[in-house]
């Protein structure tokens, strides 16, 4: 247990070599070393258990890890004796210092953690599901409108990018207002997040009418609620599309919630739920330029049951490969989860003028439309798109 009397340790902060800002209102009150763990009290009454081995491989001192590029220059790996811990203590800045037991070659080694840090990776299980980030549903909420933000504050304000970002990030979907209606300014506005990600349509599309279309988007037929280029073995994260043009009768958009989708058929229809998240088809798309195809799972899950992304898209969708004795079951699953694409539930109908864009979670939210008439007006799209890992890095640098 921590000894008072003993002589304090340095009152320097911990430097965890870290970029991140971690902050915390609650302060360490107690630490002490038990059944091999460093015990850790906070003055909210949560109390953390950190295993050696996990404390000495995030050491954070120069001889551990490198100080320019804050990567591990400690090895594991060559580590040949217990990871053991000696005693453990408090600074007077309030960090953790932990002194581990000699290794087998004789070298006792000094680590110190600061307390933000701690709580910010404290593996315990509230602490974890603290910090889990969890996606606000449109099921449940009355006349759900899509959040929508000022092309000016989202362009020349870092505030406005993060509050653009973090409501993709909770809603899976934005909006954009009032952008130049111009050609290219998609590119703008996207690269201000991240590098383009190219596809077999290049890194812009256009989406308007073609007279010999290679995909029905390229039409002016109604569109299904779907995610894009569900052919692909990793299909683009996050999409961005912008209305250059939307002048002709008809063609209003619909965005579908696909994890609220999913949670109601887990609820309502667990047989539908198992098929749909366990058994794959076949999406390809396919001209004289390319051939793409992927099976996959329609709803996929983590290790722990959350939905981490619909796939879905009749107009790729092959013929079913499965055993004889499951084809019927995958196609009742299907229609169980078409129709409840078509539930008013979980879907908003913004209609897109000059000017304005959605910025849409691919892996979340499913995106269609209406047929409209392009002999009553002009309809110009353009997309494109950035990898999630892109969009996530933006977010994570704002909140420095």
């Amino acid at each position: 247990m921590l000894n008072l009397d003993a002589p304090r340790p340095s009152d320097d902060p911990a430097d965890m070599l870290d970029l991140a800002t971690y902050r915390t209102p609650h302060k360490i009150v107690a630490a002490e070393l038990k059944d091999g763990l460093a015990v850790v009290r906070w003055s909210d009454g949560r109390v953390s258990r950190f295993h050696a081995i996990w404390l000495r491989d995030n050491c954070a001192c120069l001889a551990c890890r490198h100080p320019k590029a804050l990567e591990r220059r400690f090895l594991l790996i060559d580590e040949t004796g217990e990871i053991r811990i000696k005693d453990i203590d408090l600074t007077g800045a309030g960090d953790v210092e932990i002194r581990f037991a000699a290794d087998a070659a004789g070298k006792p080694h000094l680590s110190r953690f600061s307390a933000a840090w701690l709580r910010h990776h404290d593996y315990g299980d509230a602490a974890r599901a603290e910090r889990d980030h969890k996606p606000k549903l449109w099921s449940g909420i009355k006349d759900f409108e899509l959040p929508s933000f000022d092309y000016r504050d989202v362009m020349k304000t870092d505030k406005g990018l993060h509050a653009w970002l973090s409501a993709w990030k909770d809603y899976g979907a934005a909006l954009l207002r009032g952008a130049p209606a111009e050609p290219g300014e998609v590119v703008k506005i996207a690269s201000r997040i991240g590098p383009l990600r190219p596809t077999n349509f290049g890194t812009i599309y256009d989406v308007i009418t073609m007279p010999n279309p290679n995909a029905s988007a390229y039409t002016a037929m109604a569109l299904e609620p779907h995610t894009d280029l569900s052919n692909w073995q990793s299909p683009p994260d996050c999409q961005f599309l912008f209305c250059v043009a939307n002048e002709a009768e008809g063609g209003s958009s619909v965005l579908v919630d696909g994890f609220s989708v999913a949670e109601e058929i887990r609820r309502a229809n667990p047989d539908a739920f198992e098929i749909l998240s366990t058994r794959e088809i076949e999406f390809r798309f396919q001209d004289d330029g390319c051939d793409i195809r992927r099976r996959s799972r329609m709803i996929q899950l983590a290790d722990d049951g959350r939905i981490t992304a619909i796939r879905f898209n009749n107009w790729l969708r092959t013929a079913v490969d499965l055993p004889s004795t499951e084809v019927e079951s995958i196609y009742r699953a299907l229609l169980v989860l078409w129709r409840a694409l078509r539930n008013p539930r979980f879907y908003t109908r913004p209609r897109l003028m000059a000017g304005d864009m959605f910025i849409l979670d691919n892996y979340r939210i499913l995106h269609g439309r209406d047929s409209f008439d392009p002999n009553t007006g002009r309809r110009h799209l353009q997309g494109c798109y950035v990898d999630r890992d892109f969009v996530l890095s933006r977010l994570r640098l704002l909140e420095r």
